[in-house]
């Protein structure tokens, strides 16, 4: 499949949209809004066998590359946590990756 239109692009276009609704919406909280969109995350990884890594990781790029063009810093928070929780979740993936960057 091409990188363009994989799993992966929809999950990073969920991320951006979801980022977009946290800055416009003083009301919702970080961490429960965070914790709905690893949630989503989880899903389309148990819905099938494939590079679980690469796929979060193709996701972790693109969120990356949103957050150093966006100004918005309640936009920016959400981005750096969804980076930072899909990091987490690679680390946890791929122990031995998260070894060799010590």
């Amino acid at each position: 499949m091409i990188d363009e239109y994989g799993p992966h692009a929809q999950m990073a276009t969920l991320g951006e949209q979801m980022s977009n609704r946290y800055q416009m919406d003083e009301n919702l909280e970080l961490e429960p809004y965070l914790s709905h969109y690893m949630d989503e995350v989880e899903v389309n990884i148990a819905a099938d066998s494939f590079n679980h890594v690469g796929f979060m990781n193709k996701i972790i790029v693109r969120l990356k590359m949103v957050l150093a063009a966006t100004e918005e810093p309640r936009r920016q928070e959400f981005l750096h946590a969804m980076v930072v929780a899909l990091q987490k979740r690679v680390d946890q993936a791929s122990p031995e990756v998260a070894l060799d960057g010590i």
